[in-house]
């Protein structure tokens, strides 16, 4: 039995067509380095945004506090730019994830390569609608032309903590812990960060606290990964014999 090329109306074979023609640029995209470019904009985005965002009033607040706040115009032009920063930084990490799972190829053990992959698209997810509920009231300003009722502030405000101090550390620390696993099994990282990374895995395991500090941990885990993988150099191919990750 043989198999024919599938053809295009004209007879022709049809050819694929790569994303980015240019081989070069696609093996760029494509490197360690550009994987750990993406993971550093990742934390600088993350933390940025998130921190802008936080200026906002605390649960606690009064209703005349919170009238107070949102009576200021620039107020939602500003959650409007911090949600910029997020959105780009959420795709940098998801860049960083698709990256680094392309260049360990056959060498990732299959379990916790999918635990990684897994728990970085949910952490995106988390941290996009936790910092949407954040800005909300803000935006309501700059897009309806009116001040939110102190209820509903209150309210997005809760469900913002909930998400972000609450879920997203425990979804991180299934990154954590699969990313220092890979990079154990494929010697992709040194050892001492395999074990600091295990490390902020149970921190941010076992915190209980809904404390703003602890919202950047994992961006500053993120960076540091990033800057061991710009300074231990490229990896090796997939295809060949050692599966051992940098050089």
């Amino acid at each position: 039995m043989s198999f024919e090329p599938q053809t295009e109306p004209g007879g022709y074979p049809e050819v694929p067509v790569p994303l980015v023609r240019s081989r070069r640029w696609r093996e760029r995209l494509a490197s360690v380095e550009a994987a750990a470019i993406a993971g550093l904009v990742c934390a600088v985005g993350w933390s940025v945004g998130v921190r802008g965002l936080l200026v906002t009033p605390p649960i606690d607040a009064s209703p005349q506090q919170i009238t107070a706040f949102y009576t200021d115009p620039d107020t939602g032009h500003h959650a409007l730019l911090f949600l910029q920063f997020i959105v780009v930084a959420t795709l940098a990490f998801l860049w960083f994830v698709g990256v680094v799972r392309g260049r360990l190829g056959d060498a990732e053990p299959k379990l916790f390569g999918t635990a990684f992959l897994g728990g970085a698209v949910l952490l995106a997810g988390v941290v996009l609608i936790g910092t949407a509920a954040l800005a909300a009231p803000s935006v309501l300003v700059e897009v309806g032309g009116r001040i939110p009722d102190p209820g509903a502030v209150g309210l997005s405000r809760a469900l913002a903590v909930i998400l972000l101090s609450v879920v997203a550390p425990r979804v991180a620390t299934l990154v954590v812990f699969s990313t220092a696993t890979l990079g154990r099994s494929t010697g992709a990282l040194p050892a001492w960060l395999v074990w600091l990374s295990y490390a902020i895995g149970v921190v941010e395991l076992i915190n209980v606290t809904v404390a703003a500090p602890t919202i950047y941990l994992f961006p500053a885990w993120i960076a540091l990964v990033s800057i061991v993988l710009l300074i231990r150099g490229p990896l090796r191919d997939p295809a060949e014999p050692n599966h051992t990750a940098l050089s």
